[in-house]
């Protein structure tokens, strides 16, 4: 485990060790994880210049407004999107690689768990949308200037805090998660976006891809969560953080200082390249990748930053060898095609 100390320790060093100017992009930073790790991230970085991906603008400018308190020299841009669709976030993409040469970081945690498996405009199951769809379609568009910084600058990196290390079965019959069961929605979702990384990376081995899962971190997660379903998660989130704070419960300025130091640490370096990140101390290893090879450039970690699960791994192994992986890959990339063909854009 990486201890917070360290953590601390290690993002202090980005002022000094990174350079000034760094691109980012956000999407889903204006609650919960997004909104805190991007606080840390301005307490570091000089100058940096951050797109912040988000549906509400108003939500959007409250933040912008308290990070410029923290950091006056960042430079922030709002691009409202809503990310469950796929025409709006091509848009918002487009308008970012029409500005930039070249982009450091991508680091994702929108979505929201929807549980009644609404179908969004575009055809989509509204969970899977925003919080896969939409982020491989992300990936997908911004990679080319990912991969340019790569080759200029120690930092090129994407984020995707979700389920790292809580991989699980794929229901080949059901990708688009609509008929899977809840408690085995938590795998088969992890999975996808784990299992889309790698593929990533086979694409831009110069890049660093990280999957992780968070913890219990206090955050309106379930608040769109309908029904008795939805009742019972937020009241046993509400009991959870009210009686066993200090025992389960990741303070969310700490669940910042963590993500930002996955997105900064060189134990999380590309398959190939130096866009390490920050240089490793002498008790620093790198980490073991998704294919639990040191170093292989795709990362599942769990909110301690170490992965991968060993079990959760060999379930991926057995994925990549059985055509499971292909087989979701072509089926996302399909979709997104066909969603993004679509005449009707989801209102925002």
């Amino acid at each position: 485990m990486v201890s917070l100390k360290e953590i601390l320790a290690s993002n202090a060093r980005i002022s000094e060790s990174l350079p000034p100017g760094l691109v980012a992009v956000f999407a889903g930073a204006t609650t919960g994880i997004g909104e805190a790790t991007l606080k840390a991230f301005v307490q570091y970085a000089v100058e940096p210049k951050i797109y912040l991906l988000a549906r509400t603008p108003a939500s959007a400018e409250r933040v912008v407004a308290e990070c410029t308190k923290i950091n006056p020299r960042a430079n922030f841009i709002i691009l409202k999107a809503d990310l469950s669709s796929m025409r709006q976030t091509d848009r918002a993409c487009k308008e970012i690689t029409s500005k930039e040469s070249a982009i450091n970081l991508l680091s994702w945690s929108a979505g929201e768990i929807i549980i009644d498996r609404r179908i969004t405009p575009e055809g989509l199951n509204e969970f899977f949308a925003a919080a896969y769809y939409g982020r491989i379609l992300t990936i997908q568009n911004l990679l080319p200037l990912i991969q340019v910084a790569s080759k200029t600058s120690p930092l090129a990196r994407i984020l995707n805090v979700a389920g790292g290390t809580k991989e699980g079965n794929i229901d080949t019959s059901d990708i688009s998660g609509f008929r899977t069961p809840f408690h085995r929605l938590r795998g088969h979702f992890t999975s996808l976006i784990t299992l889309a990384l790698e593929k990533f990376a086979e694409q831009a081995p110069t890049v660093s891809f990280i999957h992780d899962y968070p913890g219990a971190v206090p955050s309106p997660l379930f608040d769109d969560v309908q029904g008795l379903l939805g009742m019972f998660l937020r009241t046993m989130s509400f009991i959870v953080i009210t009686f066993l704070r200090s025992l389960v419960i990741i303070d969310p300025k700490e669940s910042g200082e963590r993500h930002v130091y996955l997105l900064t640490s060189g134990r999380y370096p590309p398959k190939e390249g130096g866009a390490v990140g920050l240089p490793l101390n002498d008790k620093d290893q790198v980490v073991k990748g998704s294919d639990v090879k040191v170093g292989s450039g795709t990362y599942s970690v769990g909110w301690n930053g170490e992965g991968p699960n060993l079990k959760a791994a060999k379930i991926l192994e057995r994925m990549r060898q059985d055509g499971t992986q292909e087989l979701v890959w072509r089926h996302t990339i399909e979709l997104i095609e066909k969603a993004k063909a679509t005449t009707v854009d989801n209102v925002v």
